[in-house]
């Protein structure tokens, strides 16, 4: 065995723990002890909303984690290769939206398009929309949603008109009147697309405001702005990229 081959091996049956010291011992070498330090930190302070349980320990819900497509409990595997990972968002971010939106929520009805296990609808019950709507096509997260919605004591809540349905967005119809459209880049631009074409086909017969309030990072604003700028009822008024590019905002409205 050659030099080359022999250190090869010795590294891929190394333990976790001495790869990590191998790691910080080349980072203090190569970077100085200072800025080693500030990666480490970076590191740990990063915010992982799939970790965040704040929001949970405070309200006895379940609404943190990660869910992947594959475990969402979809059975068409068209549908399941279109669904893209549950995420939640944090409250905060929800909040910002919602107060900078520019609506008066009493005229609006709010729907939340792939809610998963509802923390954003959670947080919209704070404010006084007519009416809470999540649609998730996940048997499974729609429970938990359900769940936690039963669950929900906010001392701030002033929406309880909340439901939950569990069917294809392609399937739903969406309420009466004026509605607020949230989605978290849940799916596949394409099927986003289809949705809001049927929606605009209700336009016609049922006119009504409509404000779409897209939340994404920015490497997949591309692909969304281009199909939401094929449907032509719709105008996008506002691009709000956050530093990290992590949690951007698309506002569109009729």
């Amino acid at each position: 065995m050659s030099t080359v081959e022999s250190d090869h091996v010795a590294t891929t049956h190394e333990s976790g723990v001495l790869a990590k010291i191998r790691r910080v011992k080349y980072s203090v070498a190569s970077s100085g002890l200072r800025r080693s330090i500030l990666d480490v930190l970076i590191t740990f302070l990063a915010y992982s909303p799939e970790r965040d349980r704040s929001f949970d320990r405070r309200h006895g819900t379940d609404t943190s984690g990660a869910v992947e497509p594959s475990s969402l409990g979809i059975a068409d595997k068209t549908l399941r290769e279109k669904a893209i990972l549950y995420l939640p968002s944090p409250a905060r971010v929800t909040r910002w939206m919602l107060e900078n939106i520019g609506l008066d929520h009493r005229q609006f009805s709010f729907v939340d398009l792939g809610c998963g296990k509802g923390r954003v609808l959670l947080v919209a019950s704070e404010y006084p929309f007519q009416r809470i709507v999540g649609v998730d096509i996940s048997s499974e997260l729609s429970e938990i949603a359900r769940r936690n919605d039963a669950q929900y004591r906010s001392s701030t809540r002033k929406c309880r008109e909340m439901r939950v349905e569990t069917k294809n967005v392609l399937a739903f119809d969406f309420p009466e009147g004026n509605v607020l459209v949230h989605l978290y880049h849940p799916f596949d631009p394409e099927l986003t697309g289809m949705a809001l074409r049927r929606l605009g086909e209700s336009l016609v017969v049922r006119p009504r405001r409509v404000v779409v309030a897209y939340l994404l990072y920015t490497g997949a604003v591309n692909c969304v702005t281009e199909v939401l700028a094929s449907i032509p009822w719709l105008r996008q008024r506002r691009y709000e990229q956050s530093i990290t590019g992590t949690y951007d905002w698309l506002f569109y409205s009729n």
